[in-house]
């Protein structure tokens, strides 16, 4: 095992929204990120570290699905019109391997059947957790992260029994993404990819593509790297 990460790190979760929930039709779950090594209010918003940012997919990840990885990477340099994710390669892991302590300063995309409603994501549950969560490691600059898709085939294969929901994971991929570069924060706009929750494919409110103000934040944040 490598050694294991410093523990200032901010962990952010993506919650689904259902065809029907305990919150009623179209209802969603509220997020339910927790933090170590807080920032102070005076510190910078947070930002990737330096452009660009390579990530790797696991290889327990079934290749059929890696180019929906990368289109959710690809729709953000599409927004920058440069390459800011750049694929590193497949990242070896063994299916007792998943864990941030394997993948240091990786930036991983991994796959699992299990349930997100642990913090680790190491324990299955019966409850519905979130859809994903990334590991940030960095405070105002940002310099590692895992991405973790949760109880993938239920999710984003075979669907949920209780309601037959399928997620895409090309948007999964771009809010995670999007936490890579910006952080931990959701956004409260509801064109936004970086909404705390998403819907099912098909659903009026499914999120194909970055919103505006995505692309705004992008383009302030980063203003002097994509130059």
């Amino acid at each position: 095992m490598n050694s294991k990460k410093p523990m200032k790190k901010i962990v952010s979760c993506l919650f689904l929204a259902m065809s029907v929930t305990a919150c009623g039709a179209g209802g969603g779950s509220n997020i339910d990120d927790s933090s170590e090594g807080q920032q102070s209010q005076e510190a910078q918003p947070a930002r990737w570290k330096k452009l660009p940012i390579e990530y790797k997919i696991a290889s327990t990840v079934p290749t059929l699905y890696h180019e929906e990885i990368h289109a959710g990477f690809q729709a953000w340099n599409q927004a920058a019109g440069k390459s800011i994710f750049i694929f590193g390669g497949i990242k070896n892991l063994q299916e007792d391997e998943l864990a941030p302590d394997y993948t240091v300063n990786q930036n991983v995309v991994l796959t699992t059947d299990r349930s997100g409603v642990a913090s680790t994501g190491a324990d299955a549950s019966t409850v519905s957790g979130p859809l994903a969560r990334t590991f940030l490691y960095g405070l105002s600059e940002i310099h590692d992260a895992d991405i973790y898709l949760f109880e993938f085939n239920r999710n984003f294969v075979e669907g949920r029994s209780d309601t037959g929901d399928v997620y895409s994971i090309k948007s999964v991929v771009m809010h995670e993404a999007g936490h890579m570069l910006f952080g931990p924060e959701h956004s409260q706009d509801v064109e936004s990819i970086m909404t705390a929750v998403l819907y099912p494919k098909g659903h009026p409110q499914e999120k194909l593509e970055l919103g505006l103000l995505d692309i705004a934040q992008l383009r302030s944040v980063y203003a002097h790297d994509l130059l």
